[in-house]
């Protein structure tokens, strides 16, 4: 009697960045991901009652390796520095998984105001009041404008449309933030 491979989900999340990496997201779907997998659709659904289960995991296991990624670059006494120029490497160097997590239905949708208010915004535009000693409202007003630059340059380099040494990356980054800094 042949033996029964468990898939857990653990497994499957691994198997489906690797999937993304090769083919991208936009590829995925349970056939393709089994296929890929080289089993049933069977093993992915007894982990998983529904596609969007399994995406709202994929999602926090993605997440995961982005945070293990900025940690290496964020420093809260520079933090809308770091964490910018921390986004736009991670762009550059993971595009796959960048443009799963910040440019697919797997992002989700906010409002301006719902970006702000993530624990990590709020931290850094916290960090911010006190680093260039300006106010709550100054703070988000600059965060929402260098967030919203970082992402175009972070955009361009995930689909390869720009080419920016790192470099270039960070000068544009600290170049937009003395801009802003001094339109106050």
């Amino acid at each position: 009697m042949a033996r029964k491979i468990k898939f857990s989900k653990e497994m499957i999340l691994e198997k489906s960045v690797e999937f993304i990496k090769e083919y991208g997201y936009s590829k995925l779907t349970v056939r393709e991901l089994s296929k890929y997998i080289g089993c049933s659709t069977q093993p992915i659904f007894k982990n998983y009652e529904s596609f969007n289960l399994y995406k709202r995991d994929l999602k926090v296991f993605l997440r995961k390796d982005y945070e293990s990624f900025i940690q290496n670059y964020v420093k809260v006494e520079d933090y809308l520095y770091t964490i910018s120029y921390a986004y736009a490497l991670y762009a550059k160097k993971k595009p796959t998984i960048f443009s799963s997590l910040f440019m697919t239905d797997l992002a989700g949708s906010r409002t301006v105001r719902e970006v702000l208010n993530t624990d990590r915004n709020r931290e850094t535009i916290e960090a911010m009041v006190k680093q260039y000693n300006i106010s709550l409202e100054n703070a988000e007003k600059i965060y929402r404008e260098v967030r919203f630059y970082t992402h175009g340059i972070a955009a361009q380099l995930c689909v390869k449309s720009i080419k920016l040494t790192d470099k270039e990356i960070s000068n544009l980054i600290k170049n937009n933030i003395e801009i802003n800094l001094r339109g106050l």
